[in-house]
């Protein structure tokens, strides 16, 4: 049976956790209200994580940073089973407060979407062709 909690495997809590995304992004997802920005985890992890930056200078509002984050973590919880094993980073952009719930859950969901795909993409082109068996 499939579980959608959100245990703390499914966060990124280090400080060093953080940094692995932000010096080496390999996947970037642009929306109008956040940038995703994500790195492959090693091989051995099945299971993506998450980590969500709402900083005061883009969202003044308290209960509008928490709202941001709580719609973040329930649309990663609930797509996390689709997604790839990743380190992915969720950062609010200035004006994400005016974005009302179903636009802001929608634009999670093709964010999500859009990551996957650029994963599977690249795992196209990076593998190797095999020679013709005859």
């Amino acid at each position: 049976m499939t579980s959608f909690a959100f245990q703390p495997e499914c966060r990124l809590l280090t400080a060093a956790d953080f940094k692995a995304v932000f010096d080496c992004a390999m996947y970037k997802v642009h929306q109008s209200g956040f940038l995703v920005l994500a790195i492959r985890r090693n091989a051995e992890s099945s299971q993506s994580r998450i980590g969500i930056v709402v900083a005061k200078r883009k969202i003044k509002r308290a209960h509008e940073r928490n709202r941001f984050k709580r719609l973040t973590r329930e649309s990663f919880r609930l797509h996390q089973q689709q997604l790839p094993a990743l380190d992915i980073i969720v950062m609010a952009k200035q004006g994400a407060d005016h974005i009302d719930n179903p636009q802001l859950h929608q634009e999670l969901q093709n964010a999500w979407r859009m990551l996957h795909t650029r994963v599977k993409k690249q795992q196209l082109i990076q593998q190797p062709i095999s020679p013709p068996v005859t």
